[in-house]
């Protein structure tokens, strides 16, 4: 499990997941909110297009899967809005502007 001091709210993963996501259904994408993701452990570039990461506020315990589609410059998590708003139950991630999470990769299971 990986420790974040920063997780902001939302582009290189995009490009290349464009035409791959095309021909998807809209099941899969809207499965799981979407992140763009830049950290100190896992895979970085197109190697972290479309894999998942279940995210957790180490302060209030919430959690939520995330599909990374797109690289973040400044080692972090840069979360959908509607995510951030569901990890940040508290209140205290808008109140500081950022959420302290761990995540772990997971299995997407598509």
């Amino acid at each position: 499990m990986t420790k974040f001091t920063r997780c902001m709210l939302p582009l290189f993963c995009i490009t290349i997941l464009a035409s791959a996501q095309s021909a998807t259904p809209l099941s899969w994408r809207s499965k799981y909110g979407w992140t763009a993701f830049c950290g100190p452990v896992g895979p970085l570039g197109p190697d972290c297009c479309g894999r998942c990461l279940k995210v957790t506020n180490t302060k209030s315990g919430d959690e939520e899967i995330v599909r990374i589609i797109d690289q973040y410059h400044n080692e972090g998590l840069d979360l959908e809005v509607s995510v951030f708003r569901r990890l940040d139950s508290d209140g205290n991630g808008d109140a500081q502007g950022h959420l302290i999470i761990n995540y772990d990769f997971v299995d997407c299971e598509d």
